[in-house]
């Protein structure tokens, strides 16, 4: 019941974490200046897929231009054809050089589901606490048992 509990704590502070941090991230959208897309096995499923590796040019809120690198992107992620293609990306104010693929966006729905059933488990695991835990147990008084003959083997005299 104790690892109900803390299953449930684990998934409601990923979905926190992951996303409220995504809440500080400021969306743009890059200029694609060239891609490079390559077959690859996805770990969870073994299924081949397609990904592709681009370099993109983006400009920061602050003014700043950055030129970067990003990896392992789906081709329907880009969007435009020719000098005109683009692909929707995240980055962090103190850090724009390391932009996210919006991809790994957690979508609200799956936020509040991990929340939901976060909760509910923690909720479940201490309603079995609660429900397993004695209630009735004999009061006992802590004072040494009088041993009377024939007890432990004794003998009356």
């Amino acid at each position: 019941m104790i690892f109900l509990c803390l299953i449930g704590v684990l998934l409601a502070g990923v979905g926190l974490s992951v996303f409220l941090t995504q809440g500080s991230q400021i969306r743009v959208r890059a200029n694609v200046l060239s891609e490079r897309c390559h077959p690859q096995t996805d770990l969870a499923t073994g299924a081949r897929e397609t990904r592709c590796d681009a370099q993109v040019q983006f400009t920061t809120v602050d003014g700043q231009v950055i030129r970067t690198t990003v990896t392992d992107a789906f081709p329907d992620e880009f969007s435009g054809t020719g000098p005109s293609r683009t692909i929707a990306l995240r980055y962090d104010r103190g850090d724009p050089t390391q932009p996210y693929k919006q991809s790994n966006y957690m979508p609200v729905g799956a936020f509040v589901g991990l929340l939901i059933f976060g909760a509910a488990t923690i909720l479940y695991g201490g309603w079995m606490l609660y429900k397993l835990r004695p209630t009735d147990a004999p009061q006992r008084d802590h004072a040494e048992p009088v041993l009377q003959a024939g007890d432990q083997g004794l003998e009356s005299p």
